[in-house]
């Protein structure tokens, strides 16, 4: 039977529990995915995009097993929205365990949606979360990312130590951060720690769409980054003349990720 997170409430906050469980074992699925990484690695490319991905990955590994090296797996955690970005640090992540000596039945993380979230994104995130077998505690809070953080590492006692974050140096508040960052006075401590800070907005839809791996059907119909139903819409800069949108991954100019965004 699948493994379920426990319920519970506070000041406002909730943690509902989200079925876990895959037909294919965790360890399965993290060599499968070790395979392809490996495999691309391998590959000799001849495009300049692939030669750098393929560095990106290589960094970004080396990144994760250094945190594997100071954190034991289970003062682990992952944050997950169903983004672009985190799904590349998800994959690169479990690939890297494939060869873990002790892999729990699920993986802990924790997603803190936006207040307005798109249905879509919803029923990525619940499919993805059981497919990659993810223990994932879900928070809605008034009082914003910082409490939500707290009651969760509240939960999980004093175990929890460190959170991958899929954030990149062009994201908000992305500018000044390293792979290895304590989180900032005031907020509940611990190693937030960033293996995909350095990738390119291009970098990241070529490895995806190397692997062929599934993504959110949003970027498909030009959302180009996710946020709420309230202040996120396709990018006009994918806009065509009979007013559809192209794919995200078409998007040719970096500084335009967020052009959809209103925050």
């Amino acid at each position: 039977m699948p493994e379920t997170e426990t319920e519970l409430s506070t000041n406002g906050q909730t943690e509902q529990p989200i079925n876990q469980g895959d037909s294919t074992p965790l360890r399965t699925l993290c060599a499968d995915l070790h395979a392809k990484v490996e495999a691309f690695l391998q590959e000799d490319v001849e495009t300049e995009i692939l030669r750098s991905v393929q560095a990106q990955c290589r960094h970004s590994l080396g990144i994760i097993s250094e945190a594997l090296e100071r954190y034991p797996l289970d003062t682990l955690s992952l944050s997950y929205n169903g983004g672009k970005d985190c799904l590349v640090l998800l994959l690169l992540y479990l690939s890297l365990l494939s060869t873990h000596p002790h892999l729990p039945p699920s993986l802990p993380s924790i997603l803190i949606p936006p207040p307005h979230p798109f249905p879509e994104v919803d029923i990525f995130i619940s499919s993805t979360s059981t497919h990659y077998h993810l223990s994932l505690s879900r928070y809605t809070s008034q009082k914003g990312m910082k409490s939500a953080f707290a009651e969760y590492l509240s939960s999980k006692g004093s175990s929890m130590k460190a959170i991958f974050v899929g954030t990149r140096r062009t994201d908000p508040h992305g500018s000044k951060l390293t792979a290895f960052d304590p989180t900032d006075r005031g907020w509940p401590p611990f190693m937030r720690l960033h293996p995909v800070l350095e990738w390119r907005y291009a970098e990241v839809w070529t490895f995806l769409r190397h692997l062929g791996v599934e993504y959110c059907e949003l970027y498909d119909r030009g959302y180009t980054s996710l946020g709420g139903t309230n202040d996120t819409r396709p990018n006009p800069r994918l806009r065509e003349p009979d007013g559809t949108y192209r794919p995200a991954w078409m998007l040719e100019q970096e500084g335009e990720e967020r052009a959809g965004r209103d925050s």
